[in-house]
């Protein structure tokens, strides 16, 4: 949502828009709202991009044509993540946001169109995560890191355990390596042969089949299908990885 005050606006306005439209909606989706701006933060930029990556869905308000709405929803849509925009009436449409749905909210506040927007925007909620598998964003459709019989990349569920994150850190080496574990992948040549089907071996997670490879930058980045889940690990650090000989 728009962080500061925003010109043609009452002060507080997308205070109350949270508040009267999005929390009630939340809740009756069976979510618990945050706010990305959370103003209790010791590092702002690095907790919103994290909220905009582990959260289970994100509302971006677009209204007053707000960047960091559309920031986060860029980044959703890059990772393939479930995303639900809203604005108001008064606000102009920027892009083809028709083609993505969104939530149109009057901006008046009047009690007589709340209660009929937290209930529109709560179904949508519900539908939009119940869909998440099937997620169909432009990189998707360019088929950008994706082969065409490829699955919705699925990305763990954030962990809210700290038990669990403290293990997840600190995750034992698996030894001795099983008899159809090969030589270690040292080589960029032989990262760049990887393809979506070939099986792994990671010295923490064991035995994993590549699901997709997306090219970052110089890396190279693949979601691996473990045995205790999937995971998004940089095949530059190769040094992990093993083959695996049948």
């Amino acid at each position: 949502m728009p962080i500061n005050e925003s010109d043609g606006y009452a002060q507080g306005h997308f205070n109350r828009v949270y508040q009267y439209i999005i929390v009630p909606a939340c809740k009756l989706a069976g979510f618990s709202p945050i706010r990305a701006d959370d103003p209790n933060s010791t590092d702002p930029a690095l907790d919103i991009l994290k909220k905009f990556i582990e959260s289970d869905m994100v509302i971006c308000d677009l209204s007053s044509k707000n960047p960091n709405a559309l920031y986060g929803f860029a980044i959703r849509q890059a990772i393939n993540l479930p995303v639900t925009l809203i604005k108001d009436l008064k606000t102009e449409v920027m892009f083809a946001i028709q083609e993505f749905g969104e939530v149109e909210y009057d901006e008046s506040l009047r009690i007589d169109t709340v209660q009929k927007e937290i209930e529109t925007l709560g179904e949508v909620l519900k539908v939009n995560f119940a869909n998440k598998a099937d997620t169909n964003t432009i990189l998707n459709r360019l088929g950008i890191g994706l082969t065409q019989s490829s699955a919705t990349p699925k990305i763990d569920e954030p962990d809210h355990d700290d038990t669990t994150k403290n293990k997840e850190s600190h995750l034992p080496v698996i030894t001795p390596l099983p008899d159809y574990v090969g030589d270690p992948i040292t080589e960029h040549e032989e990262i760049d042969k990887l393809k979506i089907g070939d099986f792994l071996f990671h010295i923490n997670y064991g035995k994993g089949e590549i699901r997709t490879i997306k090219k970052m930058a110089k890396d190279k980045i693949a979601e691996i299908h473990f045995d205790s889940g999937s995971k998004i690990l940089v095949l530059v650090t190769s040094g992990f990885f093993r083959k695996i000989n049948a």
